[in-house]
């Protein structure tokens, strides 16, 4: 059973007083633990909390469920990082010398609940606690995003300015906000929100972000920071904002699943269809990006702080800040004890704003034909387009590649194929005269052949055979030319890993096409090198063959 599909304890279509399609009542043995937690949290006793939570993640088909406020609770421990809260964290913790952190506590914990939805084993555990606890979680993120989006002013220092239209500030006023309330639909529950609006000097994460404004600036200034040097700035994306949203998404996908297969009433038209998709919780969690001039602003805030350059009209910009005050800072009391890679923070930064493309058209995927989603107003083919333009620019082949490779490929094959030949057929377009034989006004037609592998096959042995992104014998390589090489070979790489994925790699081995195929790519790749070796660079081509045959034999 699926996360999406089991509702026998569900309140569904009798709901009332507002209250949603997923809510389960409580029971007095779980009220009992909601309770036993709630008082935890008063107290402030984090440690115990966690301790208790960690202590019940075992293998038995009793299955510990917090309630909606604890999830919170949570999600903000989540942004409790050493790096700018030791002094505070050495304060409420004096005797934790050894233990693990308690933000990374946290995650673990929000990460197993997450599994436990994800899989909805109900073998493993009973079907109303699984119910139960996809009901808190759901609860949990509704309060998240605000309902009304309007700007929001605040004074600013500006501390950077990117190549983009995207400027990294730093909040001058107090951390202080208008504080909203949080409804609780339990009426034998009391709880611990209407009392506690901080967690050891945070605001609670709900409040934070559900200001306008502050859930897409949490986006950005995740992005932004997911490559930077800066240790700082780096540590408060690393330890928090990038496995904190990460959770966001998977549950937004989830609850967003739980919509489609419950909320929308089967049989309506395609145009009510559209209407109550808007009200779905992946278009409101896109719906902060604005809901004008949306492909525009979600290419340039996805990519933000990406090795690409595009002209655009300076029609907006958008102001970044810390989402907590002091996060940019390292304490006087934290010592970095790990450091990463360049090649790290790029696979984990690219890993994630795939993520979020992939979120975004699952969204689109779902709008019926010869409509458009209004709000916010997306044209899936536009979208597409605009994506695949703004990789084409990337100067970073190891940003590319990254963006491209992944280990889901199951999970992804609906929609990374279609921008590896779109982004390939931009590259195709933006090389003009450089390639030969190659009449760049014709699309690409990979996709369309996806069904016929022989077909698949030969096509792409036609494209070797005009010699793939070879140059004319009298222009000029440059580094830029070089660059353009390894982009397309990563674009094929691509579409031949997925058509592996897509069919059994021995049947597909046998096949007289691939023969071809294989012969076409070593011509190829030796015309390459033969080209190269005239012109004197640093940045080396590897040839594709050895490279085909070994994800051919995996």
């Amino acid at each position: 059973m699926s996360c999406s599909k089991s509702i026998s304890y569900v309140l569904g279509d009798k709901k009332s007083n507002d209250l949603p399609h997923y809510f389960v009542e409580l029971t007095e043995s779980h009220l009992a633990v909601f309770e036993m937690l709630n008082s935890m949290c008063l107290l402030d006793d984090y440690d115990h909390l966690l301790f208790y939570l960690e202590c019940q993640i075992n293998e038995t088909k009793i299955l510990t469920i917090p309630p909606f406020d604890i999830c919170l609770i949570l999600m903000t421990l989540v942004t409790i990082s050493g790096h700018y809260k030791e002094q505070f964290l050495r304060t409420s913790d004096t005797y934790n010398f050894t233990r693990e952190t308690m933000n990374n506590r946290a995650i673990k914990i929000l990460r197993f609940y997450l599994k436990v939805l994800r899989d909805f084993d109900t073998d493993k555990y009973q079907q109303y606690d699984l119910e139960l606890l996809r009901c808190q979680f759901f609860l949990a993120i509704d309060t998240l995003i605000p309902k009304t989006l309007r700007k929001k002013f605040f004074r600013s220092k500006r501390m950077k300015v990117d190549t983009s239209r995207v400027l990294y500030v730093e909040k001058l006023e107090d951390d202080t906000i208008s504080l909203g309330t949080i409804e609780n639909p339990y009426r034998s529950y009391i709880s611990c929100l209407e009392q506690k609006k901080t967690v050891i000097g945070n605001t609670l994460l709900t409040l934070k972000l559900s200001e306008p404004g502050e859930f897409i600036n949490m986006i950005l200034w995740t992005l932004l920071t997911s490559l930077q040097d800066d240790t700082a700035l780096y540590t408060s994306c690393h330890d928090v904002w990038i496995p904190l949203l990460d959770i966001l998404i998977d549950l937004f996908d989830l609850k967003h699943k739980y919509f489609l297969r419950n909320e929308i009433v089967r049989g309506i038209s395609a145009t009510l269809f559209v209407q109550r998709l808007t009200e779905s919780p992946l278009a409101l969690f896109f719906r902060s990006f604005g809901t004008t001039q949306f492909t525009a602003r979600f290419c340039e805030y996805v990519f933000v702080n990406c090795s690409y350059n595009l002209e655009y009209d300076d029609d907006f910009k958008t102001e970044i800040h810390p989402v907590y005050r002091g996060e940019n800072r390292l304490s006087n009391l934290y010592i970095p004890r790990m450091r990463y890679t360049k090649m790290y923070k790029i696979r984990k930064s690219l890993s994630l704003r795939r993520n979020i493309v992939g979120a975004c058209l699952k969204l689109l995927v779902t709008v019926p034909n010869k409509h458009i989603l209004t709000s916010p107003r997306i044209a899936s083919d536009t979208l597409i387009d605009q994506i695949c333009v703004t990789l084409a620019k990337f100067s970073d082949v190891d940003q590319f590649k990254s963006f491209f490779f992944t280990d889901s490929l199951s999970q992804e094959l609906y929609f990374i194929p279609l921008l590896a030949e779109g982004t390939l057929a931009e590259l195709f377009y933006n090389s003009g005269k450089l390639v030969k034989n190659l009449d760049e006004k014709q699309p690409l037609r990979f996709m369309e052949n996806l069904s016929n592998v022989d077909n698949y096959l030969l096509y792409c042995a036609d494209l070797f055979e005009k010699g793939f992104f070879m140059t004319e014998s009298n222009q000029h390589i440059t580094n830029v030319t070089l660059t353009e090489m390894r982009k397309t070979d990563v674009c094929l790489l691509v579409l031949l890993r997925y058509l592996l994925q897509f069919e059994m790699n021995h049947a597909i081995i046998s096949l007289p096409a691939y023969g071809k195929l294989l012969d076409t790519i070593k011509i190829n790749d030796t015309n390459r090198q033969q080209m190269l070796a005239t012109h004197e660079s640093k940045i080396k081509i590897p040839p594709l063959y050895p490279i085909v045959t070994q994800m051919s034999q995996n």
